[in-house]
């Protein structure tokens, strides 16, 4: 299919335009867990024409992801999430390029990954792997987007990584922390994973495109019982080990 026909919407949106569509053509994203979030965000990134996915995770699906991770089917239990989510995300659209890597990246390997993309998605489930991201892409400068979805609930942090006074995620928890962004034996509505993976997308196609006009240290909470929603400052820590 033409380029001009498939991204038309893009291309007639104002301030987005053909200019905005090069540039999510010629991008990079890294997408780290490939669960529920991970779902969402690279459904909408892989029809929205970014040219290169990869997608890392080493886990396998199982019954209890059917019901928010929406690229699994019955038929997939068993399989690695990257390896079936590539297959899924290249019937909806044989332009673009994917890599699905089904493994657990040590930090040298993960810092390879990231050096070659021009933007990460976060959506892990574990706080220690979320602060190593975090640290990395804040020392090679690389813009993050971290979501996650408990409850009723779904959080968004972007971090441009660009600006000295710009806080990070190791600023709001650090690694003695408990996570408080991890749905396992807590619970979600399957909805809230779908909504906050699309903002995921959003958010990264808002930054590589050039619509992010720079806010910071936010942490947008979302109460979707409610139909509620909080900006938080996240505050730039004096003492983080990483940025400051």
């Amino acid at each position: 299919m033409p380029e001009s026909i498939r991204y038309i919407s893009h291309h007639n949106l104002e301030g987005f335009g053909k200019d905005g569509q090069k540039k999510l053509s010629n991008s990079s994203i890294l997408i780290i867990g490939v669960g529920g979030l991970g779902s969402a965000t690279s459904l909408y990134l892989a029809v929205s024409g970014i040219r290169k996915l990869t997608l890392v995770d080493f886990d396998s699906v199982d019954e209890s992801n059917l019901s928010r991770q929406i690229l699994f089917q019955e038929k997939d239990i068993g399989m690695n999430k990257a390896i079936v989510a590539k297959g899924k995300l290249k019937t909806f659209n044989q332009d673009i390029l994917i890599d699905a890597i089904e493994k657990r990246l040590d930090e040298d390997e993960l810092r390879e990954f990231i050096n070659d993309s021009n933007l990460v998605i976060d959506a892990t489930d574990n706080l220690e792997s979320r602060l190593m991201i975090n640290q990395i892409t804040y020392e090679q400068r690389k813009p993050l987007c971290i979501g996650a979805a408990i409850r009723y609930e779904g959080h968004l942090i972007t971090i441009l990584n660009k600006d000295k006074d710009e806080s990070c995620l190791n600023c709001l928890y650090t690694v003695g922390d408990e996570s408080l962004l991890d749905c396992d034996g807590i619970g979600v509505l399957s909805p809230v994973v779908g909504i906050m993976g699309s903002m995921m997308a959003m958010e990264c196609i808002k930054t590589i495109s050039g619509l992010n006009k720079g806010q910071k240290n936010i942490v947008s909470v979302f109460d979707f019982k409610n139909n509620i929603y909080n900006k938080i400052n996240l505050e730039k820590r004096v003492n983080c080990d990483v940025c400051s």
